[in-house]
Parts: C-alpha cells; structure tokens; sequence
C-alpha cells in the first residue's frame, strides 16, 4: 500500500523517464526504498484516577520526546469514559508523581505500548464507575454507561452521577474503588504509585493484556530524487517523499515530523556522518562533530512531502502503532540508490559517499574507494 500510493504521489513512471538524464556535468538519479521495524511493545500498564473536583488525572510513565506521544496516548483513556479534554491533567516526567510502568521511551515503540495501556486502564475505570453505581443506585454494571461527566442508568439518564460524586463515593467506599486494591499482575512500579494515589479519587488502573499474535511491524516507502554533478561529485537532493503504514494516524504534525526527522538522519549516514576507529586500539577517531558532521537545513529538500496508508492495526483497539527506525532506513536506502543510479551501478560500495568519492570513482570506472572493513 505505501508503494503503491507513493508511486502515484510521486508520479513514479515519469520520474523513471528522467533517470540517467545528463545538462552538462549534471546527471539526474531517481530511486525508492523501503523500511521497516517493530512498531510497538507489550505489558506495560495505565493508571487515572478522577478526584472529587470532577477532573480526570492521567498518571503516564512516558517522557516527551517531541512527538507529543505523551499526551496523545493519554487522551485514549479520556474516550473511554467521554471526558471533556479540557477536564484532564496528564502527569508525567517524574517518577515522584507517580506514574505507571511505561515501556522504553523510543519512536517506534510508545505509541502502540501507551494508547493498548491507556485502553485497558480507561475500560477499567469505566467498569469501576459502573460498579460504583450499581453498587449505590441497584442493578447491575452492564445497566449503566458514562458520558458527559456522569455515570447513569440506561434508559433512565436522571438515575446516576456525577464523575465528582463517585469519586467522593470511592473514598468512602475504599478497596477497589479507591485503589487501595489493585490488579496482581500490575508491574511493582504501577503498584507502589497506584498505593501512593489510593484514597485520592476513583482509580482506573490496569495492565495491557490485550492479545496479539506475533510482532507488530511499521513499514515506510521512500522515493527519492537527485542531481549528482559528476565533475565535482556534489550532489543534492532535489525531491523527497515518504509514505508510511503506521495504522491510525494520531497526530498528523507530529507523524510528519518524525518521517522527516527519520529521513534526515538517514541523508546524515550517507552524507556526511562517518565513525572511523583505529583498527588496533579500537578507539574512536571521530567524536567531534566536525569530523562526524550531521546534516543541516542546507543539506536537505526544501520541500519534504510525506502521507500515510490509514490502515488501522488490528492488534490495537486504536488502531494506531509507532514509527521512528523505518524513515531512517528507507531515507538513507533512497538516497544512496539514487546516487547509484545516476553515477553507475558498482561504483559506490561504502557509506558515508563524499563528494570526492564520486569524483574519483567516476573519472576512474571503478570504485574509488576499498569496501567497508570490519577489523575483529
């Protein structure tokens, strides 16, 4: 699916008509990769608890890495129980606030992890209002449903309560409702918080324990072109676009931002970004960054276009998995195909390809340069 919107997005078959294509010294390269990587953990836990001032306080173990999936596999469990956004506090950066067990913070892995978490402990906070409710107002919990701030009998909407009075209701009532008693199988992290937060409100809390058959895979297409001016071997970028399968779009900004960030960190492995180690010692030869130069603003597109498939994943009840390692492999995989393609097959056999190598290799027909070693 991404290889077949990227294809058309980026008009594939007229692009392949410009490969080769020589002005003076300037030869065009058009190319397209793929990558992929797991795309999400499992096991790890959420926990909420509304308080008697009517808010709901999201407790996550996640840090913010700047793509917002901190705060937007929070609001999962808002869903759960229809709670207003702007009636939720997201507590995180700090195990002294404490927050649930939470799995690595990566690209790749956060958002499936924590929106999975996130469902399980906002289904259980919904069971604990309605327990709460039959418990007070008779019946039982499948009579009732949540919405607008109030758990209510079914068919009888005046028959209920407020979120605020059930948290009241929780305190009194202790055990379960309160968190004073938890899940067994939660981590001992979500437990010692969980026992920190008991007696404060209603608590949802639960670990993920929805099923999943195998591993869950992201996938990424690139497509790429470039001009390669074969004199001197300087070379730019000249169009880019990804497409990526990473299920549920979240937050279209932040998805966008992390395929580009991706691509770019893979334009630095084949630009520019060369660890070199003597061979003896094995000490690392190149620490600074002006001998392992990372790309800059100057060294990219000025225009980076990017989509995504939209197919939900059917191992997550969102729908939603992460993304991160896939536009680092399908950027840099692009790239360097396309210089291939514009230079000769056979002629770059090593990263990081540097303008002189092309120089080199061109004028010589043949690799300029000896293949990657690994001295063990």
């Amino acid at each position: 699916e991404c290889l077949d919107r990227g294809a058309e997005r980026f008009k594939w078959e007229e692009r392949k008509a410009r490969s080769g294509q020589r002005r003076g010294s300037k030869v065009t390269g058009v190319a397209v990769a793929t990558g992929s990587y797991t795309a999400g953990s499992i096991g790890v836990d959420g926990l909420c608890v509304i308080k008697p001032d009517g808010k709901l306080y999201i407790h996550q173990g996640i840090g913010n890495l700047g793509t917002h999936s901190v705060i937007d596999t929070a609001r999962v469990i808002a869903e759960q129980v229809d709670m207003p956004w702007d009636k939720c506090e997201v507590i995180w950066g700090n195990t002294g606030k404490h927050v649930a067990w939470s799995s690595v913070q990566a690209g790749s892995q956060t958002t499936y992890a924590h929106t999975r978490a996130n469902y399980a402990a906002g289904q259980a906070l919904k069971r604990t209002l309605q327990e709460l409710a039959a418990r007070d107002l008779g019946g039982s919990p499948d009579d009732y449903d949540v919405a607008n701030e109030r758990v209510f009998r079914k068919g009888n909407p005046g028959r209920g309560m407020t979120f605020a009075k059930a948290a009241e209701r929780a305190i009194q009532l202790g055990g379960k409702f309160d968190g004073h008693e938890v899940p067994k199988e939660l981590n001992a992290m979500t437990k010692a918080s969980a026992a920190a937060l008991a007696g404060l409100g209603l608590m949802g809390v639960a670990r993920d324990n929805l099923p999943r058959d195998g591993q869950t895979y992201s996938f990424q297409a690139a497509f790429i072109e470039v001009e390669v001016d074969v004199e001197t071997g300087v070379y730019k970028i000249v169009d880019y676009l990804a497409v990526a399968d990473v299920g549920t779009v979240m937050h279209p900004n932040s998805l966008g931002g992390q395929i580009h960030g991706g691509a770019v960190q893979g334009f630095g492995h084949v630009r520019s970004q060369k660890l070199v180690f003597d061979p003896h010692y094995g000490a690392g030869l190149s620490n600074r960054l002006h001998h392992n130069k990372p790309p800059t603003i100057l060294d990219n597109p000025i225009a980076m276009q990017w989509d995504a498939v939209g197919i939900p994943d059917p191992t997550n009840p969102i729908g939603a998995k992460g993304i991160g390692e896939p536009s680092i492999g399908a950027g840099a995989g692009a790239l360097i195909c396309a210089l291939a393609d514009a230079v000769g097959d056979g002629l770059l056999r090593r990263t990081p390809v540097h303008p002189e190598q092309i120089m080199m290799s061109v004028a010589a027909g043949k690799p300029a340069y000896e293949t990657l070693t690994a001295f063990v």
